[in-house]
């Protein structure tokens, strides 16, 4: 199902044949971070049926002069799913400018660049015809220890409430086919 990403292949081919500079030892090791989370994400894809679903792994878009990594993107006939996965570990909040905020009241993510993301795929996951797909943009947590104080937000999964997101994804999924009229006998 998921395959890993080619970047991280030809840094782990390279990584002791040749010196890294830090720069590249720091994204070798956050790609290597990341694949652990897209493979323990993959653990809860793996208990539901995808055969009515198109899957896309690590799809990297610019957002102004920032890369977003959006690690799934899970594609029914209704909708779009884009999933980024965080391991983010204990409290947290989101402030009135919407940044994710950790307990040391250090800011983690800014969640306004989910709105940017938003408009970035619109733009680009045209469909055909006049029907244009919703696009859900969540936010991840791949981490038990992960708490939202003060208000919930919609925008945030965790590991607790993903294997009822993704099962109502394969629900939704289902292709219905249309039963044939039957003949009006004279």
């Amino acid at each position: 199902m998921r395959q890993k990403n080619e970047k991280l292949k030809v840094y782990e081919f390279l990584y002791n044949r040749l010196p890294f500079s830090d720069d590249e030892t720091e994204e070798y090791e956050a790609m290597q971070r990341m694949d652990l989370l897209e493979e323990h994400f993959d653990l809860y894809l793996r208990q539901i049926n995808t055969g009515n679903m198109e899957l896309f792994w690590h799809c990297e878009i610019t957002v102004g002069t920032d890369h977003e990594l959006i690690n799934v993107l899970i594609a029914t006939e209704y909708c779009y799913y884009l999933f980024i996965l965080h391991n983010y570990a204990g409290e947290h909040f989101i402030n009135p400018f919407n940044i994710l905020i950790d307990s040391n009241y250090e800011a983690v993510y800014d969640l306004n660049r989910t709105a940017k993301v938003y408009e970035k795929f619109k733009e680009t996951l045209v469909d055909e015809g006049h029907f244009q797909r919703p696009i859900i943009i969540k936010h991840v947590v791949m981490n038990e220890t992960f708490k939202l104080a003060k208000r919930p937000s919609d925008q945030f999964l965790s590991l607790k409430n993903l294997p009822y997101y993704l099962k109502a994804i394969e629900h939704s999924a289902v292709i219905r086919k249309k039963q044939p009229r039957p003949e009006l006998k004279s």
